[in-house]
């Protein structure tokens, strides 16, 4: 969360910045789904629900990074809230008790449970990044699908490809194809997808859960990046080892450049 200044010269005008979720069916297709994290209702909003808040100033685009955010007035619930958190007189700048819907990745990108391990594949190179959540058709996750993942799955089939037999049917071969021989017949490859290599078993974090309580989760379960959903169960962001490593050392003073945009 960023701010733009004062108003009237009481509280800064924080902007709040839009996350988009999107989904890669095994068509190949995708879907986009945009909201904003409000932290007044500790959940997420959608556009045209900001826009009816009293608190709600204006839609901000920023060129350089070419994202949009909401832009409200939210300084008098921050300070409530530090006030009435024992935690937050930590220090002034690093608050472990911190929303990590400041701190996660706000553009996920997931995969439905169909898609092929060939297209994770190129997805996990194209906007590097060693995985992905797996959700199903309303958006929820369920599983993780990662590099290792997929590592485990190649070393597992071997130097062989799986097939299975194919029934052709009279109008699908073509009229110059020779025909088989009695003993022979047509085999297809069996596709591999992201449900039968995914780890079925997804540790999640609700978008208001606090910084503190993500890293404390991750080092527990021993992953390196949690699913972050909203009050409906839907994936709305995706948190990092390296988002928290990123959080802290900003927060410690230290110049910390963004992660790199992904395309």
């Amino acid at each position: 969360m960023t701010t733009l200044g004062p108003i009237n010269g009481e509280h800064p005008i924080p902007r709040h910045a839009l996350r988009s979720t999107r989904i890669v069916g095994d068509d190949g297709e995708e879907s986009v789904v945009a909201t904003v994290y409000c932290p007044l209702k500790e959940r997420s909003a959608t556009v045209p629900e900001c826009e009816s808040c009293t608190r709600f100033h204006a839609l901000h685009f920023d060129a350089p990074s070419r994202r949009t955010s909401v832009v409200c007035d939210t300084g008098q619930w921050t300070s409530e809230v530090k006030s009435a958190d024992p935690l937050a007189s930590v220090s002034d700048h690093v608050n472990p008790a911190a929303p990590l819907a400041g701190i996660m990745t706000r553009d996920v990108l997931c995969v439905r449970p169909e898609v092929t391990v060939d297209e994770i594949t190129t997805l996990l190179v194209r906007h590097g990044i060693s995985g992905m959540p797996v959700v199903d058709a309303d958006g929820k996750p369920v599983g993780m699908v990662s590099r290792a993942d997929l590592l485990r799955t190649a070393q597992e089939r071997g130097d062989t490809e799986e097939s299975e037999r194919a029934t052709l049917h009279l109008d699908e071969v073509a009229p110059l194809d020779i025909e088989l021989e009695q003993g022979f017949h047509v085999v297809a490859p069996v596709k591999v997808t992201a449900r039968d290599v995914m780890t079925p078993v997804v540790v999640q974090l609700h978008e208001s859960a606090s910084i503190r309580q993500a890293a404390s989760l991750m080092a527990y379960e021993g992953v390196h990046r949690l699913p972050v959903v909203s009050d409906d169960g839907r994936v709305v962001g995706i948190l990092s080892s390296l988002d928290v490593l990123r959080w802290f050392g900003r927060s410690c003073g230290y110049l910390i450049p963004p992660a790199r945009m992904r395309v």
